[in-house]
């Protein structure tokens, strides 16, 4: 049994939502970094599944 993409995709967009509201209202620098990190994370989830959709490694690679 296969996940669908549009599973890991919604993921990736919560992910970066909490990320972004994170980022506008944390005082805190290390907090704000954090959320970013979080952002990027979301990011490379996308990468991933888009790569493993296409049956290509260069997704994984530049995450990597």
């Amino acid at each position: 049994m296969s996940v669908p993409i549009s599973w890991y995709l919604l993921l990736a967009a919560v992910l970066f939502c909490v990320g972004i509201v994170g980022a506008l209202t944390r005082r805190n620098g290390i907090a704000i970094f954090l959320s970013i990190e979080l952002m990027l994370n979301a990011a490379n989830l996308t990468l991933v599944a888009y790569a493993r959709m296409l049956g290509d490694q260069a997704g994984q690679m530049v995450v990597f």
